[in-house]
């Protein structure tokens, strides 16, 4: 019995470790198309946040640190879930002082990624595998941590 519970323990701790986000098509607050699988080839971060939510309005800026450093190697988005007004959402990235882009979540994305707050961030490596969850604000540090690591994984 003891041989056949560590079984199960290594065969679920590798398929947990290399487990799939779930796929979304998303529009951006320009309208524009995006498809999380068509990001494969790249690291992602996604930063799930809601205008209302004050932990957000101090990490973004933070997450914006991390964009400048990395845009050239990293996809950043941040999916807001509490508004689909696209001029609502360019005023609060002017508000709250961070230019990466914006996708307008929708419940079925809440669902799948079983976010119930914010902020919530995932850093995700090749094949969109999840690398890191992040659930609340972060020290920067923790997340470029995880960004280094799904980089290095990668050979960037």
């Amino acid at each position: 019995m003891r041989k056949f519970l560590i079984l199960l323990l290594v065969i679920f701790g590798f398929s947990f470790g290399e487990m799939r986000a779930p796929d979304f098509t998303l529009k951006d607050e320009d309208g524009k198309v995006v498809k999380l699988s068509d990001l494969k080839d790249s690291v992602v971060l996604l930063n799930f946040w809601a205008t209302t939510c004050h932990s957000c309005k101090r990490e973004l800026p933070e997450l914006e640190k991390l964009y400048q450093q990395y845009k050239d190697k990293v996809k950043f988005y941040a999916i807001v879930i509490d508004t689909e007004d696209p001029q609502k959402i360019k005023k609060s990235k002017k508000e709250i002082g961070f230019s990466f882009p914006v996708l307008i979540g929708n419940y079925q994305v809440m669902e799948k990624y079983r976010i119930i707050g914010t902020p919530i961030t995932y850093v995700l490596g090749k094949d969109n595998t999840i690398g890191k969850i992040f659930i609340g604000p972060q020290p920067i540090e923790k997340i470029k941590e995880a960004i280094d690591k799904q980089l290095q994984r990668q050979g960037a």
